[in-house]
C-alpha cells in the first residue's frame, strides 16, 4: 500500500510539472469559471427569469458540472497523447505500481 501511494504522488508531481509548460490550462480552469459566473449573471441575468428561483442557483451548479466535464477532456487527451508517445509502456516496463497510470487498463497481448 506504501508503494501504491509513493508511486501515484509521482505520478501525481508528473502532471503538475506540465502546468507551467501549458499555462493555458490553468487559465481554462480558474479564470473560466470566474469569467462564465460574472459574464452569465451580470450581462445575461436579467434576461432568463426563473420564476420562484433565483438564477444563481442554476448558473452556480451549471458552471461547475461544466468545468469538470472539460476537466475530463484535458485528461483524456493528455491520457491519449501519453499512450501515443509511449508513455504508459515507459511505465509498465518500470517496478512500479499499476493503478496509478493506467486505472482499470489491461496489457493487450499481440
Amino acid at each position: 500500500m506504501r508503494r501504491l501511494v509513493s508511486d501515484t504522488l509521482v505520478i501525481a508531481e508528473r502532471n503538475l510539472i506540465r502546468f507551467p509548460r501549458n499555462p493555458e490550462l490553468l487559465l481554462e480552469f480558474t479564470v473560466m469559471p470566474i469569467m462564465l459566473v460574472l459574464l452569465s449573471r451580470y450581462v445575461f441575468g436579467g434576461a432568463i427569469e426563473t420564476p420562484g428561483y433565483s438564477y444563481v442557483d442554476f448558473l452556480v451548479p451549471g458552471v461547475v458540472v461544466q468545468n469538470i466535464a472539460f476537466g475530463g477532456f484535458v485528461t483524456a487527451i493528455g491520457l491519449n497523447e501519453d499512450v501515443h508517445k509511449g508513455l504508459i509502456d515507459r511505465f509498465r516496463s518500470l517496478p512500479m505500481a499499476r493503478p496509478p497510470y493506467s486505472p482499470g487498463a489491461r496489457r493487450q497481448t499481440s
